[in-house]
């Protein structure tokens, strides 16, 4: 009803360095901004329980609604710095690379792309050699054979041109990563009530439209993939997947001892 406006700033208008985004949004630059908070280390630390494998299937919807209630009750830390509008996930991460990998032997002594704490545990558990570096990189590195591999979910090997170096692809779940829209606070403050509460009210509902779409997207995407004869996509056996988890877990318990909170986390 015209209680308020948005001016869409897309392509990096306002801010061209991802990592920046939360500091253009406190500094009042932006009166909105999308975050990725693992580019963030330490700030949205809670986050990190999304990351951890083998919790959903490969959908966007299930991690969204679970990580927007853990907001809702109030279990994430520093997220009262800001005004969240949304609070959601991708889909689950998958390996991408320029050789096959079928179990997780393959990744033995290979460089591979990992953003947080526990995708970079995971790999130093396969015995792979993590690496870190923007998403922006991975499809030149690929090219130039400074990785050979990366965990991401299907929007990031499409949306960075990833796809077109790595023609392999285990579908493997790896966890994911969280994504949100927020205000800043004077901004938000600044609204008349009406506009208030409905940014508030549907939140929910934000939530819901950004999984859905992700996953409508993305799937019909992966459908892309499986029938482009330039791509081997791979999914592994019961007992391969049984193989990945028995390693993977091990990973995830030393993170979890890490912090008793942790546990509470994840439970």
């Amino acid at each position: 009803n015209g209680a308020f406006k948005i001016e869409v700033f897309p392509g990096g208008t306002l801010n061209r360095v991802p990592p920046k985004q939360l500091k253009v949004l406190r500094d009042g630059v932006a009166d909105l901004a999308f975050i990725l908070p693992y580019y963030t280390p330490g700030i949205f630390a809670d986050d990190a329980v999304v990351e951890i494998p083998f919790l959903t299937d490969n959908d966007a919807i299930t991690s969204s609604m679970a990580i927007f209630r853990m907001y809702q009750k109030g279990l994430l830390r520093n997220y009262d710095t800001i005004i969240p509008l949304f609070v959601g996930t991708g889909q689950q991460y998958a390996i991408h690379s320029t050789i096959p990998i079928k179990v997780p032997k393959d990744l033995k002594g290979k460089k591979i792309r990992a953003a947080g704490e526990i995708q970079i545990a995971i790999a130093k558990e396969l015995g792979a050699a993590p690496v870190g570096m923007p998403v922006t990189k991975i499809a030149e590195s690929m090219s130039r054979n400074l990785i050979q591999a990366t965990t991401n979910e299907w929007n990031g090997t499409r949306t960075f041109k990833i796809v077109d170096v790595a023609k392999y692809h285990c579908m493997v779940p790896l966890g994911t990563s969280t994504f949100l829209m927020a205000m800043n606070k004077a901004s938000f403050n600044k609204l008349p009530d009406e506009a208030q509460d409905m940014l508030i009210n549907y939140r929910e509902y934000t939530t819901r439209l950004w999984a859905n779409e992700m996953d409508k997207s993305l799937n019909e995407y992966h459908k892309q993939i499986e029938k482009d004869p330039k791509h081997i996509v791979y999914h592994p056996t019961e007992s391969e997947l049984a193989l990945w988890k028995s390693v993977i877990d091990k990973a995830v318990q030393k993170w979890l001892k890490k912090n008793p909170s942790r546990q509470k986390l994840l439970d």
